[in-house]
């Protein structure tokens, strides 16, 4: 399977850093074909500028300012994100991103009056991510990095894509121990990928 991890973390030393290490290993040694994107590696610029706001639903032309990142997305069978949870959202790259490169005609499609998905190649949607707030205060709040993952990217894949959701909370107050069972959990799970 060709599996595109999205990662979005700037610091080289940082759980962030090891959990996307553990996820690109394990899931090569499981035998998938892995497509790395390092968001701030590779210089993505997050900002959706006044002209590509004008072009978003022209399908002729909307595509073109990030073709690369399209055509990465549109050629995956699956999609992992690696990123940690920043004041309850995305890390302000990884909402760029999406911002940016989901557009009308890749993750979803107007036919018939009706909005449908774009992203019917996706079959596996992982979330691999880390919380400074405990699990009981993101639930108060919503979680609303839960449920993008889990609702809004669900709906734009193909209709019965597996999702699954891995969240260590509380990172801030984590043991070793901790951090390393969570570590350990990921790659069970990206070895079962």
């Amino acid at each position: 399977m060709k599996v595109h991890v999205i990662y979005a973390h700037p610091l080289a030393n940082s759980l962030a850093a090891r959990l996307h290490e553990v996820v690109v290993d394990s899931l090569t040694e499981a035998g998938h074909e892995v497509d790395d994107l390092d968001l701030y590696a590779d210089g993505f610029d997050p900002v959706l500028s006044a002209q590509g706001r004008e072009d978003y639903h022209d399908t002729a032309i909307n595509q073109a300012p990030v073709a690369s990142y399209v055509e990465r997305l549109k050629a995956a069978d699956a999609l992992v994100l690696c990123h940690p949870v920043w004041n309850f959202g995305w890390p302000a790259i990884l909402k760029g991103y999406f911002d940016r490169v989901f557009l009308p005609d890749v993750s979803f499609r107007f036919e018939d009056n009706k909005i449908g998905p774009g992203l019917t190649n996706i079959r596996k949607l992982a979330t691999v991510t880390t919380y400074g707030a405990k699990h009981w205060r993101a639930m108060v709040l919503g979680d609303p990095p839960r449920k993008n993952a889990t609702r809004f990217l669900r709906v734009i894949c193909h209709p019965k894509v597996q999702v699954q959701y891995n969240a260590l909370y509380a990172i801030d107050t984590a043991t070793p121990q901790k951090i390393d069972r969570y570590l350990a959990q990921v790659r069970r799970k990206m070895l079962a990928f």
